[in-house]
């Protein structure tokens, strides 16, 4: 195919170039011949003596013009591609110009709108950058492969899914689980004894003052407002609060000591459990929730507005009030009793009132009936004589006990010695004379307080007794 075409040509040329003066340009020439072999084709009788020459020609058409002939470069055409040399039919093989030097390190990478198949331009074709976008991918002059880039880049994102922060951390171990154990004023609570975080809990202990230190990530801080303190004692201080989210006004109560052994946390435990057993009730002190934070324990209650503490009041009580308070606290022991749960902490300091209703409050020293639990008694000067000699056949009398000695307090106006005379006759149930208060209300008093715990009503008995008619009847009204 080559070599006719070129015969053919070559014939072409000298016989142009014999019968001109006037040279013709070899694009030109090769123009001409085009198209008088198409002419020939089409007005050329067969009998032509041209005919076999033509033919052989044509035979040829259907052939793609090789790069030899036009000297095409690779991938592009240098725009003085035509005036590099003359032309000479004669020289074989016609070097082609070199490909300019590509000026940037720049990828293109075109993305197939559809099949491979589908595209029928030639793929050199300068129409087909207007249909395919192109994407350059541009290479770090630095010289970093982009590939590695990449792998770097995936590594990192499959680091970041698993990267926990610090402030999560931090989080974890500021607000610590409390141990899962039995509630045991619960018959029915779950038989989990053991505490499945208490590794975590002392890892933690020690590596969140590192990484927070001071106050840090705080539920407390978090949730609430801090108003003011409004109660304290040797274990714990109470404080008003605002809760952020709901608005609401509460107390919440947390232990001064870190409670960093799991004993020590069960005993704290002891209080939020027995609320939590015990549930609601209008004459005890709400229970909302609690979680331990930096190794204290938070205990979330329904806010009072005061308590009936004499270091803070300087209230006179009639005998009326008094029976009111009476009459709404032997309430909330009976409910208390029939749960199987001693309070063993009876005092005015643990009575508040709230809307005109008394309520009993502070479970710390809360224990169960059946004696399975230990026990801690509360306050010494309202404690029954049985307790100091380690005698807990019955406690829920000494809750009685308590609550005389206590009423006293109020009808007396002053707060009881610790010890002394006068402790030890209340402890042997010697009450003096109270000048302008009913016989039968000193009675009720005097048995309350009697050394035989047999002798003491109960709790249940208490509520029945007509004193309280008056009581009731207001109340019902």
């Amino acid at each position: 195919m080559k070599g006719t075409l070129e015969m053919h040509l070559q014939v072409q040329l000298g016989q142009n170039l014999q019968s001109s003066s006037n040279p013709i340009p070899p694009s030109r020439c090769c123009k001409n011949l085009l198209e008088e072999s198409d002419a020939a084709d089409i007005h050329l009788p067969s009998s032509s003596p041209r005919t076999a020459d033509i033919d052989i020609a044509l035979d040829d058409r259907d052939f793609i013009l090789s790069q030899d002939f036009f000297c095409t470069p690779d991938y592009i055409t240098p725009d003085n591609q035509h005036v590099l040399k003359a032309f000479d039919c004669n020289e074989e093989n016609i070097p082609c110009p070199k490909s300019p030097e590509k000026l940037t390190t720049l990828k293109n990478k075109r993305y197939r709108q559809g099949k491979q198949g589908d595209c029928s331009l030639h793929p050199l074709s300068p129409t087909l950058s207007s249909i395919q976008p192109t994407v350059e991918l541009g290479k770090d002059t630095s010289g970093i492969d982009e590939g590695k880039m990449e792998k770097a880049a995936t590594a990192g994102s499959r680091r970041n899914q698993s990267y926990v922060s610090q402030s999560a951390i931090a989080l974890r171990c500021r607000v610590m689980p409390p141990p899962c154990i039995k509630n045991p004023y619960i018959k029915d609570a779950s038989e989990v004894e053991s505490d499945p975080l208490g590794n975590q809990r002392s890892k933690c202990a020690g590596f969140f003052s590192v990484i927070t230190g001071g106050d840090g990530l705080s539920r407390y801080h978090t949730d609430f407002h801090e108003i003011e303190q409004i109660g304290s004692g040797n274990f714990s201080r109470v404080f008003k609060v605002l809760k952020r989210i709901d608005g609401c006004l509460y107390a919440v109560k947390h232990s001064i000591k870190k409670l960093y052994q799991d004993a020590e946390r069960r005993r704290a435990l002891m209080e939020v459990q027995s609320l939590a057993a015990l549930g609601s009730h209008e004459n005890i002190v709400g229970y909302y929730s609690s979680w331990f934070e930096s190794e204290h324990l938070y205990i979330q209650l329904e806010l009072c507005d005061y308590s009936l503490s004499i270091n803070e009041s300087t209230q006179f009580f009639t005998e009326g009030e008094v029976l009111e308070a009476l009459y709404q606290i032997a309430k909330a022991l009976q409910f208390v009793h029939e749960k199987g749960i001693a309070h063993l902490d009876v005092k005015p300091d643990n009575i508040y009132v709230k809307n005109g209703v008394y309520k009993l409050g502070d479970f710390g020293c809360a224990t169960l009936l059946d004696r399975s639990l230990p026990i801690e008694e509360g306050d010494a000067r309202y404690m029954p004589q049985e307790i100091l000699n380690e005698k807990y056949d019955h406690l829920d009398k000494v809750d009685i006990f308590s609550l005389g000695v206590a009423i006293y307090e109020l009808i007396r106006g002053s707060p009881l010695p610790e010890s002394g005379p006068q402790c030890l006759n209340l402890k042997e149930g010697r009450l003096p004379l109270l000048p302008s208060h009913s016989l039968q209300f000193q009675n009720l008093l005097k048995v309350m307080v009697d050394p035989d715990p047999v002798r003491r009503p109960s709790a249940k008995e208490l509520v029945e007794n007509p004193i309280f008619d008056q009581v009731r009847r207001r109340t019902r009204t």
